[in-house]
């Protein structure tokens, strides 16, 4: 299996996260640095109202929308459940799903604090262990260390990565969760209601507890302040000091420059080539994810089936990869290219299986049906990429363009691409709304000067741009001319 490499970068407000396996893109996420709800995130939260029929609350923490609380995630020791709480009942929350399109936030009252090696509960007595633990021996062993080291009234659910942990490192780990908690708790005393308290970890500490420290080789970031982060990271990782850790140098966007960038331009398009002519169309519903392969300019060298069962193999392993990337979850249901014989239906479906079985998240696929179509789900933690990247269209309503956000980003790459081929001066074409967004950001312009510090850099809002288009060309004539050019550098 080819190992990882992980990149990390700061931009324009931004923390930016991608991980590549042989070079393709499996993982990318987008974290913007001003407050903006995310998974782990603690609040202060006040009960709005009770809804009994649903069983379930909603709770105002502050955010645009009022987040969704399950009876099923209040806190144990709740006596009365949820008929005890009333509208104006203060409860320490945290965020389980970050809010996506007419939904808020959902969140639990039992509170966790995910580590390298385990997971600690403040409040549940409980101990579990990681079913990719199999052997039986190990499991116990490791369960008897757990209820020897926990308090009473707490809990502890112990990860996968716990067997390459000694004892002594769990410990030290758990003490260090308790700890956590504890300034959380202060805070949640001290806090106005409404009102954040505790986040989670920075953005290379949250990827990197996810990851085995055997499967990673390189690490590339593009700041200082997370060059350091992570090297004193990787002192205290088992095995750690085994990968190896770059800061990036380069004059261009670091992303842009590794061949990143055009990867995750591509993971927000509905369409994905397989590489060999055929593709495959990625259709988000509201009830569903279609997803349809389609041979395309795929003729193979053997039988009409032999073709069409390779090609759906390549599929197979494509969708997993997809799913994960863009961080999808639901119900996904798989329109494959029709195959006659049941052995090859079969050894798709195995296929799709372990191609998903590697993702990490909880999934279940189902039989292939008589119509040839394969329903799986995923259970999707944290926001979608298509939640930074994409927004619905301004003009029809129905389609997507990419997010101010998202074009800001490649608006920065596409700048930085021009002023390292040596020019002292660039100016930018961009769509009116963008060049406002890049005027109120001072992030936009620090980075730029960060690199380029005597760089002069102008935009002009041009509303001919397409969706998506950035045009970026050197030159002081542009600006000088143009009675709309803005110095932003």
């Amino acid at each position: 299996m080819a190992k990882k490499t992980i990149y990390f970068d700061k931009l324009c407000g931004f923390s930016v996260t991608a991980v590549t396996e042989g070079g393709k893109l499996t993982d990318c996420r987008f974290t913007a640095e001003d407050g903006t709800p995310a998974v782990g995130n603690i609040y202060k939260g006040v009960v709005v109202n009770v809804l009994n029929g649903m069983q379930a609350a909603f709770v105002d923490c502050g955010l645009s929308r009022n987040c969704y609380l399950s009876a099923e995630d209040l806190p144990y020791n709740m006596t009365g459940g949820l008929s005890a709480l009333k509208a104006g009942d203060e409860l320490m929350v945290q965020i389980v799903k970050t809010p996506g399109g007419k939904k808020g936030a959902k969140v639990s009252a039992r509170v966790s604090f995910v580590g390298k090696t385990l997971i600690y509960l403040p409040d549940t007595d409980f101990v579990g262990i990681s079913h990719r633990i199999e052997d039986d021996e190990l499991r116990d062993s490791l369960i008897f260390a757990a209820k020897k080291a926990k308090k009473s009234g707490e809990g502890m659910v112990i990860r996968n990565s716990a067997p390459f942990s000694s004892y002594k490192q769990i410990d030290d780990e758990l003490n260090f969760l308790r700890a956590v908690y504890r300034r959380a708790a202060d805070e949640y005393r001290k806090a106005r209601p409404r009102t954040l308290i505790c986040t989670d970890f920075t953005m290379p500490v949250r990827v990197m507890r996810e990851f085995e420290e055997r499967d990673v080789e390189k690490i590339i970031t593009g700041s200082e302040a997370q060059y350091t982060e992570v090297r004193d990271l990787l002192n205290i990782l088992p095995g750690g000091k085994s990968i190896k850790l770059e800061l990036y140098d380069g004059k261009r966007d670091m992303l842009d420059d590794c061949g990143v960038a055009a990867q995750i331009l591509e993971a927000c398009s509905p369409r994905v080539e397989l590489g060999n002519g055929a593709y495959l169309i990625i259709e988000h519903t509201e009830a569903l994810t279609s997803i349809d392969v389609n041979t395309g300019g795929f003729i193979g060298d053997d039988s009409l089936e032999y073709t069409v069962y390779q090609t759906n193999l390549i599929a197979a392993r494509e969708i997993a990869r997809q799913i994960k990337l863009r961080n999808m979850g639901g119900l996904f249901v798989v329109d494959f290219i029709d195959m006659q014989q049941p052995e090859h239906r079969n050894a798709l479906v195995a296929e799709l299986d372990k191609a998903l079985s590697k993702d990490g998240a909880p999934y279940r696929v189902l039989p292939m049906s008589d119509f040839g179509l394969i329903e799986f789900t995923r259970k999707r933690s944290g926001s979608e990429l298509s939640a930074f990247a994409l927004k619905p269209c301004p003009i029809c309503g129905a389609g997507t363009d990419f997010s101010d956000e998202f074009y800001l980003l490649f608006a920065y790459s596409a700048l930085l691409r021009t002023l390292s081929e040596g020019t002292d001066a660039a100016c930018i074409y961009v769509r009116p709304e963008i060049a406002a967004d890049i005027v109120e950001r001072p992030e936009f312009a620090n980075c730029v000067r960060g690199r380029y510090p005597d760089a002069s850099v102008y935009i002009i809002p041009d509303p001919t741009r397409r969706a998506g288009e950035c045009v970026c060309k050197p030159g002081h004539a542009d600006p000088i001319l143009h009675d709309k050019a803005i110095k932003v550098v």
